[in-house]
């Protein structure tokens, strides 16, 4: 049951980041009055936008490959904090490059598109590491007793969702942009 609500979900929330993107094209495409990029506004730094992008992938593989094995083997209990951990990575790297960006919300489309698309992304992948500290923690010797590894195994989709929307943000805002 939790591996179709998990589809729903994906599929339903595949349409919030396609009125993002569509915003993207259409503005940029519009440009009025060069209002897209705006003199003095550039992207921010791709080096830093790649490290976020590696860290929220590392968290998706590394949880992946932590459903493949049993729970509360060794092996789980290395890789389930290791993914939690660059998942909180990712989350605190982009916070602050969010927080430092060099251009206001209102300063042309770019900026209102990198900020309202890489904001909602992060919000996103916040709660989905709150998620995955919740699976961490229910994994532990004292935690939750009724194992639950469909439902562990769902949430991978969630991880490895987000990271693929990582990509297609960091090829749209980073490179096309």
């Amino acid at each position: 049951m939790v591996g179709v609500g998990v589809w729903l979900f994906l599929a339903a929330d595949i349409f919030f980041f396609a009125g993002w993107w569509f915003s993207f094209f259409y503005l940029r495409a519009l440009n009025n009055n060069n209002a897209w990029m705006v003199q003095g506004v550039g992207v921010p730094s791709r080096a830093y936008g790649l490290i976020v992008l590696l860290l929220a992938i590392g968290a998706a593989v590394v949880y992946w490959a932590t459903t493949r094995v049993a729970v509360r083997s060794a092996l789980f209990d290395l890789l389930a904090p290791i993914s939690l951990v660059l998942g909180i990575a990712a989350c605190l790297f982009q916070g602050y490059q969010m927080w430092n960006l060099g251009f206001g919300l209102t300063e042309g489309g770019y900026p209102s598109v990198f900020s309202g698309l890489t904001g909602s992304w992060l919000i996103q992948l916040l709660f989905a590491v709150v998620w995955l500290a919740t699976v961490v923690v229910q994994a532990r010797p004292v935690g939750d007793t009724v194992l639950r590894p469909y439902a562990a195994t769902s949430f991978g989709w969630i991880l490895l969702y987000l990271a693929a929307i990582g990509v297609i943000n960091f090829i749209l805002l980073y490179l096309v942009a």
